[in-house]
């Protein structure tokens, strides 16, 4: 601590924190769609236990398959893209402008994007969602079509000014 050792050491991971932060690590395998390509995810599971109410009473029996878009919908549309790609984040700007989206980033830094679109701008940290949904190209929009949800990977030409990775 006297040397200021201390002091240097908890700046450092004070500025790794901050910059974790501002931009996160981006979701790896996630490549820029080069192709159109639709899928649809059901979010249908079965129940493991019974689940019962506060006084034990079972409402819902094991081995039911529960689908929770029979009881809550989709509030908004969820678009993924690239937040360092400038051709994908002026695709998600345009969306912005037909209707209430979710965005989340694959890649970039969202809080600053935030600032610049004036909506939040959520990070898919680690992957969980694209993993779950089965996304592996952006921008992909996820819309709810009735029980399930709809996932478009969407190539457009306006993407192809800029080489593309080759998609699997």
């Amino acid at each position: 601590e006297e040397s200021g050792e201390l002091e240097r050491h908890n700046h450092i991971l004070q500025k790794k924190g901050t910059a974790a932060v501002e931009r996160p690590k981006p979701v790896a395998g996630i490549t820029r769609a080069i192709k159109p390509h639709t899928f649809y995810y059901d979010p249908s599971y079965i129940v493991q236990n019974d689940l019962t109410d506060h006084q034990g009473r079972v409402f819902i029996k094991k081995g039911t398959k529960v689908n929770p878009l029979e009881t809550v919908s989709l509030s908004h549309n969820l678009l993924f893209f690239d937040g360092d790609d400038e051709e994908q984040k002026n695709f998600a700007k345009e969306k912005l402008q037909q209707g209430p989206l979710k965005l989340i980033l694959t890649k970039g830094a969202p809080l600053a994007l935030s600032e610049e679109l004036k909506t939040p701008v959520y990070f898919d940290q680690g992957g969980v969602l694209t993993k779950k949904l089965g996304i592996k190209h952006v921008p992909a929009l996820v819309t709810q079509e009735e029980l399930r949800l709809r996932i478009e990977e969407i190539y457009s030409p306006q993407f192809s000014s800029v080489k593309a990775e080759k998609n699997p």
